[in-house]
């Protein structure tokens, strides 16, 4: 069988997928990976073949954030999160319309190598129409791939509008693909929305490409270590300021923070770190999660599902796009709790840690994600559904 993943550009969004597509691969099916911008290298570092379907320029042009200074673009990061927060489990209109776009500056390249390569399957991820066009053109069935908790079972055909120019440029009229599935990476009462009855659960398998893991990590920590990550996004278009309220409490509270912000990022803004905050460079995420009493991040889909997995309270400082989603999960799931950047303090840091409810409460929810089926166990799934 050959399965074609068609990934919107972003971190975000590959970094969910490529677990499926090794379980794919090690069940003896081949594997392409069809994105842009840089997870086509990132799918490259990963061991996937890849093609890139959009110059880096026309994707930049899309999302528009990277101009501005820094605050600027915090200001309107923000703002666009709280947006996208009004829509509740619904994915907002304005991320189909965003979304809508990359489908259609992606969709052609998508169809050409689809077409060359004759894919039995397409998997897709959540937001990439160019997936759903290329199904549909091709007549082949098309599985949704989720990244996050929210549900929404009329998600395609309320995206479908927002595709005709996909559709258009793969050559085929919009319509939905006549067999679909969807894969939620959570258990089902997890989920935010609607129960989606064909839903498929999968386990979350968190990859955060390769790292070279330190020595300290292996020895017991001295007092409870707290995680600091903004993610890959955050610190790109924003840069590093909004911790610095984060960081100056970290003084006046009794335990390590791990500063995880990339392998070079630009500490300058932050000034003098406490003594007590250790920049830690590139190491795999959910490494850096065991052992770990608490994290603090930004509440982007990748952190918050890898947390869950490891059972590790969660303290999210949502900046943008569905932050302010996952924040209010994290506190309906009783998983942690959230606030705005600028009112985090070292209170806020210590209750989280002392907070034995909350601890016991993630690693419960961890256990359920550890029951679901991983993605080996639904490789079959996905032979069957291409069968007549």
């Amino acid at each position: 069988m050959r399965v074609l993943f068609a990934v919107s550009p972003g971190i975000g969004h590959l970094f969910p997928t490529i677990p499926l597509a090794w379980a794919l691969r090690a069940a003896g099916h081949e594997v392409l990976v069809a994105t842009a911008a840089e997870s086509v290298e990132a799918a490259v570092r990963a061991g996937l073949p890849a093609v890139d379907t959009a110059p880096p320029d026309a994707i930049a042009a899309i999302f528009g954030a990277a101009t501005g200074p820094p605050d600027e673009r915090a200001r309107r990061m923000s703002e666009r999160g709280r947006r996208i927060a009004e829509a509740g489990h619904e994915v907002h209109e304005l991320l189909l319309r965003t979304f809508g776009e990359v489908s259609a500056v992606t969709a052609a390249r998508t169809a050409e190598v689809a077409r060359r390569w004759r894919p039995d399957l397409v998997v897709h991820s959540r937001l990439q129409g160019a997936g759903l066009a290329v199904a549909s053109a091709l007549g082949v069935p098309a599985v949704e791939h989720g990244f996050n908790l929210q549900s929404e079972p009329d998600l395609a055909a309320r995206f479908l509008p927002h595709l005709e120019q996909a559709y258009h440029r793969v050559g085929t009229p919009p319509a939905l693909p006549p067999r679909r599935a969807v894969i939620h990476v959570a258990p089902p009462e997890m989920m935010l929305g609607p129960p989606a009855a064909a839903a498929w659960s999968m386990r979350y398998v968190p990859y955060n490409a390769g790292g070279d893991l330190p020595d300290w990590l292996w020895q017991p920590p001295r007092r409870p270590r707290v995680l600091v990550t903004m993610g890959t996004v955050v610190p790109r278009l924003q840069g590093v300021g909004g911790l610095s309220r984060m960081l100056a409490a970290a003084p006046d509270v009794d335990a390590d923070f791990l500063l995880a912000l990339g392998p070079d990022p630009d500490l300058t803004p932050l000034g003098p770190l406490p003594a007590n905050v250790h920049p830690v460079g590139w190491v795999p995420l959910h490494h850096l999660l065991t052992g770990t009493a608490a994290v603090v991040h930004h509440g982007g889909s990748g952190t918050t599902m890898a947390a869950l997995g490891a059972g590790v309270p969660q303290l999210v400082l949502p900046h943008g796009a569905d932050q302010f989603i996952n924040a209010a999960a994290v506190a309906d799931l009783s998983i942690g709790t959230w606030c705005p950047p600028a009112e985090v303090d070292a209170a806020t840091v210590t209750k989280l840690l002392a907070d034995a409810t909350i601890a016991a409460t993630a690693q419960t929810a961890a256990a359920r994600m550890a029951a679901l089926p991983t993605p080996a166990d639904l490789a079959p799934r996905l032979t069957d559904l291409t069968g007549p």
